[in-house]
């Protein structure tokens, strides 16, 4: 949702204003990891005495997540990641931050509600590009009310996830962006969600206009075609809690349906879209020591059929003759995500296994097939913050058909080795953050993962592609998700 200049202009000034209480009350032990379950935010059980007004606010909360780099190919250009994966190591990755706002407020004692509101911006900086102009978007909006910490009800426009596989900023299991609303319940052990939202894509795909005559106006703009995306997602976790290990089981299921619509050609002839559905389920079993940091294995299983193998925000493709992709198109996904942490620095690691087909009658093709990465991160700390680290992965596809310049099967794969120097203020932890990075990756495309560039790209010929730079990434109070 991008924000026009005057209303950027006011969002920052009010931000400052903001930023400068909210940065003089945050604490180390604010600091929370991502992938990580949080310190809880919620005020006492018993609240203050009453006051004139049937509600007491509980305050105002500022968060932000936030990752820049200023780095070289070492070739005098920019640097880009290569990833011949759906989702790749994220060693090199664009500059994007996030601004949390929160408020609190309590108008009973068994009632809380809360307001996030989340500004974000990608990677056109003005002292790179000379652009003074950037765009913005809202990646949370929406209002939550817990009732007795035991039932919740959200309305609004968010990032709905679960766990992710921080190496490679993947969510396997539960990753939606909606916006409609839902509930949620904790049994004691057991908490279970319900939600259901919508989308429609500024693409001709979901939406469209035309010019109509109107005797009295003149000409007028109305939609041609207007179909939302219907999304709706169950989720049932076990959570087992033990001073030395603690466990939780998480079941999921989602499914999408899109109406069917009329849409004009460009020559003005109408095409008719025929609606179409998906269904995915999904299950993810985790462990976490609870006096070890942030030491955890998680688990992903996860299939889709139709709609859901796509992401919600994308245009499907690979149809099938009636132009649909339920139910030929499908995904396999099996994930993990690691890490320990002992005394002087951790190990993180993850990967994924993905079998995808979409729904076209070609049998030979190339968009089909099998793909996965691993990747780990040891670290290593010498004190004071300072340490050192290396970023491993190995990632490759298995398509089905052939390469259609060479005409014959090869398999595109790419080796990474990142070294990198680290300095982290709050200590040793995988996920302590802000961290500061120097980085050089160097990464190896074979011949398969070259040939997915066109004919003429002088990028055909460079097995090697390199990256040195510095990195910083951040996180603090911007679990609230």
């Amino acid at each position: 949702m991008p924000l026009d200049r005057r209303a950027r202009q006011f969002f920052f000034a009010a931000l400052a204003v903001l930023a400068t209480s909210a940065t003089a009350a945050a604490q180390p032990g604010a600091v929370a990891a991502e992938g990580k379950a949080p310190a809880s935010t919620k005020a006492p059980k018993d609240p203050p005495a009453a006051t004139d007004s049937d509600s007491e606010a509980l305050g105002f909360g500022f968060g932000s997540y936030g990752r820049i780099d200023a780095a070289t190919d070492l070739r005098g250009g920019t640097p880009e990641p290569v990833s011949v994966v759906a989702h790749g190591s994220r060693i090199v990755e664009p500059s994007y931050f996030e601004i949390d706002l929160y408020y609190r407020m309590r108008p009973s004692a068994d009632v809380e509600v809360t307001t996030v509101t989340t500004i974000a911006s990608g990677d056109v900086l003005f002292h790179y590009t000379g652009d003074f102009d950037a765009s913005f978007a809202v990646r949370n909006l929406y209002a939550e009310a817990v009732i007795d910490d035991r039932y919740g009800l959200w309305v609004g426009s968010r990032m709905y996830r679960g766990d992710d596989i921080y190496l490679l900023d993947y969510w396997p299991l539960d990753d939606v962006n909606t916006l409609g609303a839902g509930v949620w319940a904790q049994t004691g052990a057991v908490r279970s969600e319900v939600h259901a939202g919508v989308n429609r894509l500024l693409d001709p795909y979901q939406f469209q206009t035309r010019d109509v005559r109107d005797p009295e106006f003149g000409d007028q703009i109305i939609p041609q075609l207007d179909r939302q995306r219907f999304i709706t997602t169950a989720k049932v976790t076990y959570q087992y809690v033990h001073p030395l290990v603690s466990t939780k089981l998480k079941l999921y299921g989602e499914a999408e349906m899109l109406p069917s619509g009329t849409r004009l050609l460009p020559d003005d002839s109408p095409e008719k879209l025929p609606g179409d559905f998906g269904w995915t389920l999904g299950a993810e079993l985790a462990a976490w020591m609870p006096d070890r940091g942030a030491t955890h294995a998680n688990l992903f299983v996860r299939f889709s059929e139709g709609l859901t193998a796509f992401d919600e925000l994308a245009v499907p493709a690979g149809f099938d003759r009636e132009r649909q992709v339920f139910p030929g198109a499908s995904e396999l996904v099996i994930g993990a995500s690691a890490n320990f942490e002992y005394r002087y620095g951790g190990v993180l690691a993850g990967g994924y296994a993905r079998r995808f087909a979409d729904a076209d009658p070609n049998s030979a093709d190339r968009d089909d097939g099998w793909e996965y990465i691993l990747d780990t991160r040891p670290t290593f700390f010498i004190g004071r913050g300072l340490g050192a680290g290396v970023d491993v992965s190995y990632q490759v596809r298995f398509p089905e058909g052939i390469d259609p310049t060479e005409l014959i099967a090869l398999d595109p794969a790419v080796f990474q080795i990142a070294p990198m120097a680290i300095y982290s203020p709050f200590g040793t932890g995988s996920y302590a953050r802000p961290q500061f990075r120097f980085v050089y990756r160097a990464a190896h495309l074979n011949r398969g993962a070259r040939d997915l560039y066109a004919i003429d790209d002088p990028r055909r010929d460079r097995p090697w592609v390199h990256y040195l730079g510095v990195q910083a990434e951040w996180w603090f109070n911007s679990t609230y998700r």
